[in-house]
């Protein structure tokens, strides 16, 4: 429900953008997109994954996935979180109005510029893997992926639930402790 509310305040916003009335002029509404298409990254969008052959073994799929939730919610780095994102990536949120890595990208460079993510938790089982982590104003989020041959090809955030039967379970606020003191 938080995760409703955190993109139904983003889209809120965009819209806002969307609907400026154009005859405004002056730096601070140039900047302004006219339509919510027009989003654009304000990073560099990486190449996506290519699927790896010979297919990686679970372990290795878990190591790719460990790099991947470091470079997203402890780095809060999207370039170096989305190498790990196929280019059929399928995004299940119902306001993501497009697939594929590039309308995730434009729509989270924009907003990692105002939000602050706590990290949390993240697991990993079989194929799926789970980030948990606190969004600045919109308070604790869970994002499921699947995994397919090394890369990231489906997302999960709609009420979605970090799994309370897995024994595996890394904590990622240590990580980002360790980060901000200079360590790893």
């Amino acid at each position: 429900m938080r995760t409703f509310i955190f993109f139904a305040g983003l889209l809120a916003a965009l819209g806002v953008i969307a609907h400026s009335d154009p005859s405004h002029t002056g730096p601070r509404h140039a900047r302004l997109p006219h339509k919510v298409m027009d989003i654009k990254p304000t990073v560099e969008a990486p190449l996506p994954c290519v699927a790896m052959d010979p297919l990686p073994s679970e372990e290795e799929t878990q190591s790719r996935f460990h790099e991947f939730a470091e470079a997203f919610v402890v780095e809060m780095n999207i370039t170096k979180s989305f190498q790990y994102v196929s280019s059929s990536y399928v995004n299940h949120n119902p306001m993501a109005t497009q697939n594929g890595p590039g309308p995730a990208i434009a729509v989270l460079s924009q907003l990692f510029t105002i939000t602050k993510l706590k990290p949390g938790r993240a697991a990993f089982d079989g194929d799926m893997s789970w980030l948990n982590y606190n969004a600045s104003g919109f308070g604790e989020i869970t994002d499921r992926f699947r995994w397919e041959a090394g890369c990231i090809v489906e997302h999960w955030d709609q009420g979605e639930k970090f799994p309370s039967n897995l024994t595996s379970v890394e904590n990622l606020a240590r990580r980002h402790e360790r980060l901000l003191i200079g360590g790893r």
